[in-house]
């Protein structure tokens, strides 16, 4: 497994925000799995995403304040900033093109995410695109 430490690995928001308030969801499971075995990455647009998503009131409920400055705490020193000079527009939800350019710019191996518009475009370009149950899948494999 020390080989996949060295493979780049991005995660979508979705799957960050699932992980911040389900402790035992796949996504955290998945999200763990990651810190351990590979090298996370972010880009500005996708950290900046993260944080204006765990600020919304609907989140409040399961995180408090500090929770949340923690996780994104975690977020930021436990994976690599990526410059993005990347532009992409091939996803047909738009604001999921980020996270396409972050893989590109990082030369990234695998995005994680349970939204279907990335998902449907598995494999991008050399980018294997998983959910985070066929992620810590093939972590476990």
């Amino acid at each position: 497994m020390s080989l996949r430490k060295k493979l780049r690995v991005v995660f979508d928001t979705n799957v960050l925000i699932s992980a911040a308030i389900l402790s035992k969801s796949i996504s955290a499971k998945a999200f763990r799995h990651g810190l351990e075995y590979f090298e996370l990455v972010h880009s500005g647009s996708t950290y900046a995403e993260l944080a204006e998503v765990l600020e919304r009131p609907k989140f409040a409920k399961y995180l408090t304040e500090l929770e949340r400055e923690t996780f994104l705490s975690l977020v930021a020193q436990a994976s690599l900033p990526i410059e993005e000079h990347s532009t992409i527009a091939d996803c047909e939800d738009p604001k999921d093109n980020k996270f396409l350019e972050l893989a590109i710019d990082a030369n990234a191996t695998i995005v994680v995410s349970g939204d279907a518009h990335l998902l449907t475009m598995h494999p991008y370009r050399a980018v294997t695109i998983l959910s985070p149950a066929a992620f810590v899948q093939l972590v476990i494999e």
